[in-house]
């Protein structure tokens, strides 16, 4: 936290923190949120600098509702005269519109902030509780090895807490335990208990239950958490099922809500049109408004619902990087001119290797692609016109599709691959052989995805690299969630001196737990995908129909009618032809853009893993319009 902010809640507290202060028993279960968030403040001083900044809000809505009423008195649209109004209200009544905008302003702004800040710990309370509840089978499974190795319950704890960007949350809240005991002299027992008090999720506290009554009976600390790892495995399976199911249900309602109704409601409303009642306007709207913003509304809320993984994969430090990192990021050394001359070395340096091998550098980040593509694609719509928006929409999107694409196989093999060779490491390393021996007789057992990346860990341990550093080498390389916890327990294992085969063993169980659970997505949302598509196809049909039956029979009745003088005739005059024709383009443009981001995001988890069912339908929209319309 930096030093403005903490003069801030200083002197809010000073001015606010009176009327909370003595409110404890009222804000009991706040207090208790903000631990579960593990926000480092008490309720006094959080809600102190919430009200101060709802109150700076205040004034500015405030401000903005006077602007408002001052320009709405200049277009004469506040004139008060109705008679049921007082007379003090009928002979001011552009100062009292004045007056109440200004106020309603205030209300909205403050009320709106302190309201989203008062909820905000119990979100981010709520994001750590998935997250945990989602790494606890990984983080039992490294709990399970080093249990094998014969290392003690707080040991076990405190190596967890050590990998914050491998295990997330977890290993936060195990760093909660071994602060209780470090810091403020609690025993391992007190430690588990204040953790159960104030940690969100239901699993942990749980599981925090068993480890005690394990230490006080007594037991197998091994043969406890082999349990928990299994029955963590089976609830995760369970999980899955169930939000699978759930994910389904949003799937069917986004097909009824947002492809299917808009095209009966644009129907409606052409018809409407043709007599003469209806209004472009609510075209427009449904075009532009209920098809776009309620697409993004489901994938919204389809990636809020998803259960909380973590979002970058972790790098893992040598221990040559941890000594130099431990050299370089002293305070002393970062005021030196000479560290802020060689970080911008090597920031030029960054940009030069960008410049040079700039598709390797899209490879490993896709999104860089679009600093070349989106160029490309305003460029060709600034020379070519509009009329080519659907090739600019091909070029804008294309580069990004194919790196992705690209870099999603090689994890996919690369997480197909890994529990099968750590299963096989492990057979090797229990059958006799060394660490070193079991690397080259997989490296030569295979040439593809994880295969390849073997052979360069087993040529850097030939050439004198610790097997430690060269499997970080190896996660770092890769990049896949699975393969880097599985490396953080491995090289834990070789610095306690544990069972390597035990620890390959349960790698390959943890690394098959998101195998597995990665193909019964892919697999029980193929249907929702097909049904996706074919929700489209009728969408394209319909506008087909609309385009071939439709429309020509009601334009040339509507060209007959004027050159009537329109006499005797239904049709209105909002019906054009040019107008009408665009908006339905424009609205199967925006349904292959949408439709194509929904499959990817309930089939694989990303939106940009539906940009290929994007170009298939931005494709056959093209040769729609282009060759049958």
């Amino acid at each position: 936290m930096g030093f403005k902010e903490k003069y801030i809640e200083k002197f809010a507290h000073s001015v606010f923190g009176r009327f909370f202060v003595g409110e404890k028993e009222k804000y009991e279960e706040f207090e208790k949120t903000l631990l579960a968030a593990r926000y480092p403040i008490t309720f006094d001083i959080y809600l102190s600098s919430a009200f101060f900044y709802a109150l700076l809000t205040g004034v500015l809505g405030l401000i903005m509702g006077f602007m408002l009423a001052n320009l709405l008195s200049t277009l004469d649209i506040l004139p008060i005269k109705y008679e049921v109004f007082p007379s003090l209200i009928l002979a001011h009544g552009q100062l009292f519109g004045k007056i109440f905008l200004s106020l309603f302003g205030f209300i909205v702004f403050f009320g709106s902030t302190y309201g989203l800040l008062y909820m905000l710990p119990s979100s981010k309370a709520g994001d750590r509780r998935r997250e945990i509840d989602r790494m606890m089978p990984h983080a039992v499974h490294y709990m399970y090895a080093l249990s094998k190795s014969g290392i003690s319950i707080l040991d076990i704890i405190t190596s967890l807490s050590k990998h914050v960007d491998t295990y997330g949350e977890m290993a936060k809240e195990m760093d909660f335990i071994v602060r209780e005991v470090e810091y403020f002299g609690r025993d391992l027992r007190g430690g588990l208990l204040k953790l159960s008090e104030t940690t969100p999720s239901n699993s942990l506290k749980e599981f925090i239950s068993g480890i005690l009554t394990m230490i006080e009976s007594g037991g197998s600390l091994p043969l406890f958490l082999a349990e928990k790892a299994e029955q963590y495995r089976e609830r995760a399976r369970v999980d899955q099922k169930g939000f699978l199911e759930t994910l389904g249900l949003l799937a069917e309602t986004y097909i009824t809500a947002i492809v299917a109704a808009p095209l009966l409601f644009i129907i409606v409303e052409i018809i409407m049109l043709a007599m003469g009642t209806g209004s472009l306007a609510a075209v427009q709207m449904i075009v532009y408004f209920m098809i776009p913003i309620g697409s993004a509304f489901f994938i919204v809320f389809i990636y809020m619902i998803t259960p909380s993984d973590i979002k970058k994969v972790a790098i893992l430090e040598t221990e040559f990087e941890e000594e130099e990192k431990e050299r370089l990021e002293s305070e002393e050394v970062k005021e030196s001119g000479v560290y802020k001359a060689f970080k911008a070395k090597e920031r030029r340096r960054e940009v030069k290797e960008y410049i040079k091998k700039p598709f390797e550098k899209m490879h490993e980040n896709p999104l860089f692609s679009l600093a070349m593509s989106v160029p490309l694609s305003i460029a060709l719509l600034l020379i070519l016109g509009t009329g080519w928006i659907l090739p600019a929409l091909f070029v804008g999107i294309l580069p990004l599709t194919v790196f992705y694409e690209s870099k999603a196989r090689y994890e996919r093999r690369i997480r197909n691959q890994a529990p099968d060779i750590l299963r096989g490491m492990s057979s090797s390393v229990a059958s006799g052989l060394t660490l070193m021996k079991t690397t080259a007789l997989i490296a030569g057992a295979g040439e593809m995805g994880m295969y390849r990346e073997v052979k360069k860990m087993n040529r850097s341990i030939e050439w004198g690299s610790e097997v430690g550093d060269a499997f970080k080498t190896l996660a770092n390389n890769v990049k896949v969630a699975s393969l880097t916890r599985a490396v953080t327990l491995l090289t834990e294992v070789l610095r306690t001196g544990g069972n390597m085969p035990e620890a390959l063993s349960i790698s390959a169980k943890d690394a098959e737990i998101e195998r597995t659970l990665v193909k019964e997505r892919a697999v029980n949302m193929l249907i929702y995908i097909m049904i996706l598509y074919i929700a489209f196809g009728v969408f394209l049909g319909i506008i087909y129909m609309l385009f071939t039956s439709l429309l020509p029979p009601l334009f040339e009745a509507f060209r007959s009618t004027a050159g009537m003088g329109g006499a005797g005739m239904p049709f209105g005059t909002s019906l054009k032809e040019e107008d009408i024709s665009s908006l339905l383009l424009q609205s199967t443009v925006l349904q292959s853009l949408f439709c194509g981001l929904m499959a990817g995001q309930i089939g694989e988890g990303n939106v940009l893993a539906g940009l290929k069912h994007v170009l298939l339908m931005l494709l056959i929209t093209w040769m729609l319009f282009t060759f049958f319309i």
